[in-house]
């Protein structure tokens, strides 16, 4: 394997840990394949699902040295050096803006999907991960099965619906995650939703032709394209973990304590849970002081 001899003749003039960090790196690489620009957005955020912006930056380095390596071999494989610019610029990704959406991006968003030829998918898709605060990966790998309905009583006696779901996160942790439904309309698209779901893929829609129906499956490169040209034609930064971001600070906003948080969005680190809490808490100190 390519990445093998890449690694073998770095073992032996530099440290283990500095192969190390570039294996590490080179594992994101599923297959070998020119990386045009939609491939690296991609690849970065699959990354980002799991490391900070400048973690990911720094493993796409290391992907970069790699592929000049095989073009010093005659390999010819792309690497956008152009996309790899504009990702590292992008300011948002390094904290200098906030990391959430505002309700007002949201309502746009969603009325961008609604009057736009896209399918209602993404609309419920869009509205799924809002109120549940998935990774992308984790929210494409559910099942039908995975959503469980409760009924609690609440302590006036009144009984209420609870959606949860099973979810199987990084390093394979289980856990469950209520929906929070931030609007009562995003509660009846998911309804309606579940109602007309008949199969155990969750994310199965069709397109339908003059002629003829075709059956397709959402996958992280479908979204990811999609929200890179909400994001080109909307003006603002628009990516699936952004959604996550939105639902946490927004829990956090509403008080929920941030050892209970931490286990929602099943973070192995309570310090990245705290970072969205001193967000929280930094915006609530800005309604205080405004006059």
């Amino acid at each position: 394997m390519l990445a093998d001899a890449y690694l073998s003749e770095l073992r032996k003039i530099r440290s283990n840990k500095t192969v190390e960090f570039k294996s590490f790196a080179l594992s994101y690489l599923e297959e070998l394949k020119p990386l045009g620009r939609s491939e690296l957005f991609e690849l970065y955020e699959k990354m980002r699902e799991k490391v900070s912006h400048a973690t990911a930056i720094a493993y796409l380095s290391e992907i970069k040295r790699f592929y000049r390596w095989l073009r010093e071999r005659g390999y010819s494989f792309e690497f956008s050096e152009s996309a790899f610019k504009e990702i590292r610029a992008k300011k948002e990704l390094k904290g200098k803006i906030r990391k959430y959406f505002t309700e007002e991006e949201v309502s746009t968003i969603l009325n961008y999907i609604r009057t736009k030829p896209m399918p209602p998918i993404y609309y419920v898709f869009t509205v799924f991960l809002l109120c549940s605060g998935l990774r992308l990966g984790e929210a494409l790998s559910l099942k039908r099965g995975d959503i469980q309905q409760r009924k609690i009583i609440t302590k006036d006696g009144t009984v209420k619906t609870l959606y949860v779901v099973k979810v199987k996160g990084k390093f394979s942790k289980e856990r469950e995650v209520p929906l929070y439904f931030w609007e009562e309309d995003y509660k009846k698209v998911w309804e309606n939703f579940l109602a007309q779901a008949n199969s155990e893929d969750l994310w199965l829609y069709k397109l339908q032709y003059p002629k003829s129906c075709k059956v397709l499956k959402l996958s992280r490169r479908s979204v990811l394209v999609a929200y890179y040209n909400m994001e080109k034609a909307l003006g603002f930064p628009i990516n699936a973990h952004r959604f996550r971001y939105t639902y946490a600070t927004w829990l956090a906003m509403k008080g929920i304590p941030i050892n209970v948080l931490k286990e929602i969005l099943g973070h192995s680190n309570v310090r990245t849970t705290l970072e969205i809490y001193t967000q929280a808490e930094m915006e609530k100190i800005w309604d205080v002081f405004a006059v």
